[in-house]
C-alpha cells in the first residue's frame, strides 16, 4: 500500500461512507485544487469520467472550495460548484452517503492521458472522440444555464454565417513548460481575413481575454466584430483573468459563466480560427459531441510548445493542494 497504492492506477482503495447506493461503486470526482482555469478543470473531469466509465463505476462530481471559481456563499443555495452550471452526472448526488466509494487519484488521470498519448495540447482525434463520448453521456447544462447561453447567443449573433475567433493572451506570454507558444494577433487576423473573403461570412465572433484584442479586430473588421461586452477582460497587465479579483458580486462565478459562454458560442459558430488552448480544445470536444465533427472551416494555428523549466505549478498563481483521498 505504501509503496504503490497511490502510484498504480489499477490499485483501487474503496471506502465505506454511508449505507446508500449499495450494489454499485461510486467514483467521486473532485476538483483538482491546483489553480487551473475553467476548462482545464473541466478537461480533467472528463478524463476522470472516462476512467469511471471504463470500469463500470457510477460517477459523482463535486467541485468544492479548492475550485478556482468557488463562491463561499454558493449560487442559489448550491455549494457544489459543478452544479452551478451542469446537471448531476448520475443519480448519485452525495457520495458521502454511498456504501462503496472510490476517490479520484492523480494516477487515474495519468493513466487515461497515457492511454491516448495525450501529453500536450496537440492531441489525437481518438482522444477528442473519447472525450466527446463523455460529454454526450454525462454532461448536460442545467436549465438556468442553458436558457442563459441560448439567449445570449441569439441576442448577440442572431442569424447569418458566423466565423468564430479565439485569441488567448495574458499569461500565455509567460512561457510555461508544455504550454503553447502564443499565437500572434496578426496571425489570426490574416487567417480570418482569408476566410471572410473566400467563404462569405456575415459576422465575426471574437472570444478573448484581452481588451486590446477587441480593439485591434475592430480596427480591421469594423462592426462585423461581435463580442460579449460584459465579459471581464484584461486591460494590459498580462495577468490571467481567472485569478483576478473584483468588487462585483459573485465575481468568480461570473468569470466561469463568461468563459463557458465563449466556449458555447465558439462551438456553435460556422467556422473557427484559433490557437491551442483549453477553451478551444473543449470547443472541439463539444463540437463533435453536438454536431458530429469539426467546423465547416477550421484553422488551428500551431506555433509549437514551450519546453523549459518554467512550470506553472511553481508559479505564484498555482494554488496547488494535495488532492483529496
Amino acid at each position: 500500500m505504501v509503496l504503490e497504492g497511490y502510484q498504480n492506477p489499477d490499485f483501487i482503495e474503496m471506502r465505506t461512507c454511508g449505507g446508500e447506493y449499495e450494489g454499485r461503486t461510486v467514483y467521486l470526482i473532485e476538483e483538482r485544487g491546483a489553480g487551473v482555469g475553467f476548462f482545464a478543470e473541466f478537461g480533467v473531469t472528463l478524463i476522470d469520467l472516462y476512467y469511471a466509465y471504463e470500469r463500470g463505476f457510477t460517477p459523482c462530481v463535486h467541485w468544492g472550495e479548492d475550485y478556482l471559481y468557488y463562491e463561499p456563499e454558493g449560487i442559489d443555495g448550491e455549494k457544489n460548484a459543478f452544479l452551478y452550471f451542469f446537471q448531476p452526472v448520475s443519480e448519485v448526488t452525495d457520495a458521502e452517503r454511498a456504501r462503496h466509494v472510490v476517490r479520484t487519484q492523480e494516477s487515474h488521470y495519468v493513466q487515461v492521458k497515457a492511454q491516448f498519448d495525450a501529453v500536450s495540447y496537440d492531441v489525437s482525434d481518438e482522444y477528442i472522440d473519447a472525450m466527446a463520448l463523455m460529454v454526450k453521456k454525462y454532461i448536460h447544462y442545467n436549465a438556468p444555464t442553458l436558457a442563459y447561453l441560448e439567449r445570449e447567443y441569439r441576442e448577440l449573433l442572431g442569424d447569418g454565417k458566423i466565423l468564430g475567433v479565439h485569441f488567448r493572451g495574458t499569461d500565455f506570454r509567460r512561457g510555461y513548460n508544455n504550454h503553447p507558444i502564443p499565437v500572434r494577433i496578426e496571425q489570426e487576423i490574416e487567417k480570418a481575413r482569408e476566410l471572410f473573403d473566400r467563404a462569405g461570412y456575415d459576422k465575426l465572433f471574437l472570444a478573448t481575454d484581452e481588451q486590446a484584442a477587441v480593439k485591434r479586430f475592430r480596427e480591421v473588421f469594423g462592426d462585423r466584430v461581435c463580442v460579449y461586452e460584459d465579459t471581464y477582460r484584461d486591460e494590459g497587465t498580462d495577468e490571467s483573468i481567472a485569478f483576478s479579483e473584483d468588487s462585483r458580486d459573485r465575481h468568480h462565478y461570473y468569470l466561469a459563466r463568461e468563459v463557458l459562454r465563449d466556449q458555447y458560442t465558439l462551438t456553435r459558430c460556422d467556422g473557427l480560427v484559433c490557437g491551442y488552448s483549453n477553451v478551444t480544445f473543449i470547443a472541439r470536444v463539444m463540437r463533435r459531441a453536438w454536431f458530429g465533427g469539426e467546423w465547416e472551416d477550421f484553422v488551428l494555428i500551431d506555433n509549437g510548445l514551450y519546453h523549459n523549466d518554467n512550470a506553472f505549478s511553481q508559479s505564484a498563481n498555482s494554488r496547488k493542494r494535495k488532492r483529496k483521498g
